[in-house]
């Protein structure tokens, strides 16, 4: 039989029984635990709250930045004579733009626009918007582009334009999709090393390559805003990387998102901070909303099931616009008033059942590539969408670039006419838009991405050359 133990006290004898329970030292240490737990709940919810606000924060800072640049565009296009060196604030004079003050307040955030001469036809403009994040912390987003006088130095003739130049990048692979912002170019390849490259062109006559990046899968477009490139890519992982292109020479990926299940990724676009995707029809969805606030961690916002191939993506407003597959929905037109619950609000059936592979938009104006029509869509009411009018391109329409100013409207096509790859169209009567030029690439090349600066007043092609990567196509 166990015996129970005796214990001494006072000269007696007491036998104490085993009993369970919590002494005070554990008691004191659960409380911690406890207390640290709650502690820590309690800091993740107002950390995660703070960083949404945060994000959401930059994100509206970034629509202000991008509607400052367009509203000296707005002005520039009044008169060139406006945008006289200074730091100035927007407001609104009977609807139209105007520079006042030396900044303008909306809510908690503070604008500035920033002018300063780079030569006597051309402007730097630099959009800067802060905000106080909290006490401690001053939140700035800031843009940056450059603006011409069209009226001193001519558009040139575009009726008659000539290839000035071109240049070669290592590797045989076919140049995909190209963007141009400032003095570089940015190119994607569908293939070989290197896969993304940075051109200076800042003399268009001589191109220089002046970075080069090797990007996992296969890229298939590109969007460019401020520092970032975003790429939309095949790869199962990553249909989307961002690349941080602050030093040109050095381009850098610094952040991907993975979109659910393994369809691949065909257009992208950008506004301010918010990067909306396209992909092929799978048994997932096929429209992205994107946040890229933070470009090393890309956050899902909203998706939409389209039902088919989304090839290209724009948007304007509260509405994206997509060049489909969709045999009866060639254009589909999304609300994205809630990012986080995108919804279908129309679409627009065109002639034939050709796949509309390229989409740009300018104004209540889309311009929509399917087979070898380009095709002007009015969007004034975006539920409505119908056609104004086409124009062939004698063979297929691969991509679009555009550009208004004060001498006329031009659309800059990347196609694959034999003897025609580049194109000029005028679509200054939106309901009869013609083919006004076009060069017959000196490498029969087939052009598949097109991309044009107001600055330079230059167009930039690329193809399926092997040598010549890169085309610059110019006015007479």
């Amino acid at each position: 039989m166990k015996q129970e133990p005796l214990q001494s006290m006072r000269g007696g004898w007491l036998r104490i029984k085993n009993q369970e329970g919590f002494s005070l030292v554990e008691v004191v240490l659960a409380s911690a635990v406890f207390v640290l737990m709650v502690t820590a709940l309690v800091g993740a919810y107002l950390y995660g709250e703070q960083a949404t606000a945060l994000a959401g924060n930059r994100a509206r800072a970034a629509m202000l930045a991008e509607e400052g640049l367009e509203a000296v565009r707005n002005i520039r296009d009044v008169t060139f004579t406006n945008l006289a060196n200074g730091t100035y604030g927007l407001s609104t004079i009977g609807n139209q733009w105007s520079l006042l003050g030396s900044q303008d307040i909306s809510d908690i955030f503070t604008r500035q626009i920033i002018i300063s001469s780079i030569d006597p036809t051309r402007r730097t403009v630099t959009t800067n918007v802060s905000w106080q994040q909290n006490p401690q912390r001053t939140g700035l987003v800031s843009l940056t582009s450059r603006f011409a006088d069209w009226l001193a130095s001519g558009i040139g003739d575009w009726a008659n334009p000539l290839e000035e130049a071109s240049i070669d990048i290592v590797g045989t692979n076919d140049g995909r999709k190209i963007q141009v912002q400032g003095d570089y170019v940015y190119i994607i390849r569908n293939g070989g090393s290197p896969k993304f490259s940075i051109i200076d062109v800042t003399n268009p006559a001589s191109p220089l390559t002046v970075g080069s990046l090797t990007l996992a899968g296969t890229p298939t477009n590109i969007a460019v805003s401020g520092n970032f490139v975003y790429v939309s890519n095949i790869n199962d992982g990553q249909e989307l990387q961002i690349i941080n292109v602050s030093v040109p020479s050095a381009p850098v990926v610094v952040g991907t998102y993975n979109a659910p299940g393994t369809a691949d990724g065909s257009g992208v676009y950008v506004n301010g901070t918010t990067v909306y995707l396209v992909r092929v029809s799978s048994g997932n969805d096929e429209f992205f909303i994107i946040n890229a606030a933070t470009p090393s961690l890309p956050v899902f916002m909203g998706s939409l099931n389209l039902g088919a191939n989304g090839n290209e993506v724009v948007v304007s407003g509260s509405f994206a616009y997509v060049a489909s597959s969709a045999d009866a929905q060639e254009l589909q037109v999304i609300n994205i008033t809630v990012p986080t619950l995108p919804t279908l609000a129309a679409s627009l059936n065109l002639p034939s059942n050709t796949d509309a592979i390229t989409i740009a938009i300018t104004g209540n104006t889309v311009l929509l590539g399917q087979g070898s029509l380009l095709y002007t869509v009015n969007v004034s009411t975006p539920l409505t969408p119908s056609i104004l009018g086409s124009v062939s391109t004698l063979d297929t329409l691969n991509d679009i670039a555009l550009t208004i100013a004060n001498l006329g409207t031009y659309v800059y096509l990347a196609t694959s006419a034999n003897n025609d790859e580049f194109q000029v169209a005028d679509i200054s009567v939106l309901s009869a838009p013609v083919l006004l030029g076009s060069v017959d690439v000196a490498t029969n090349s087939n052009l598949l991405g097109i991309a044009y600066d107001d600055t330079l007043n230059r167009a930039f092609g690329v193809g399926a050359s092997d040598s010549d990567d890169l085309l610059v196509f110019a006015p007479q």
